[in-house]
């Protein structure tokens, strides 16, 4: 791709919703369930001794490509969306094959374009007070990050001090809790101390 990977709007979606990318299939068990987020290079449609449509798609992103097999249990719901040149989000397993690359066995496929990122509607992040806190810094970090990721989901603090005290406090700015939001809040406050109250 000479201006750029067509992939490459989805940027943070992919971040956000694949689990793997398709060449890291190799280390992976069989019936391993992954989420890529790929191009579709080329559709193959045939028919199984039944008579049955099926179908081999090639799909490629950043990493590499990947062969993967749309079965006829599963054909008649995704064909629509079987188009050479469209980015797609594809829930699948892996089919390790003995001595080539893995393929993977689809289970759905999404276009990227309206595949959504499921966030929460309010989350609740502890944080701990008193001389043990993780994050000398805290409020101006977690200040700082909710500038950043501005969303839709609200935010409930709790401020904590073991065997002392616990205090609730709402926030005013909503979020975008994100994988890389996530990531943040265990850096700034801890492991564990994001919760889901409302999905």
């Amino acid at each position: 791709y000479v201006v750029g990977h067509p992939l490459d709007q989805y940027r943070d979606k992919i971040r956000e919703l694949a689990t793997h990318d398709c060449a890291g299939l190799e280390t992976l068990e069989r019936s391993a369930e992954v989420t890529l987020c790929a191009m579709i290079a080329s559709v193959q449609r045939k028919r199984n001794k039944d008579g049955k449509p099926w179908a081999v798609v090639q799909l490629e992103d950043w990493q590499g490509s990947v062969e993967a097999m749309v079965f006829s249990n599963v054909y008649e719901q995704v064909a629509a969306d079987l188009k050479p040149d469209t980015a797609v989000l594809v829930r699948g397993t892996v089919l390790p094959e003995e001595n080539a690359a893995p393929k993977l066995s689809v289970r759905d496929i999404t276009p990227l374009e309206v595949a959504r990122m499921d966030l929460p509607r309010l989350i609740s992040i502890r944080v701990l007070v008193g001389q043990h806190s993780p994050a000398r810094d805290a409020a101006a970090e977690l200040t700082r990050l909710f500038e950043r990721k501005r969303g839709e989901t609200e935010v409930r603090l709790r401020l904590e001090k073991p065997r002392d005290f616990s205090v609730i406090l709402d926030v005013q700015e909503r979020v975008k809790p994100d994988k890389e939001f996530r990531a943040e809040i265990e850096r700034i406050c801890g492991p564990e101390s994001l919760e889901i109250l409302a999905s």
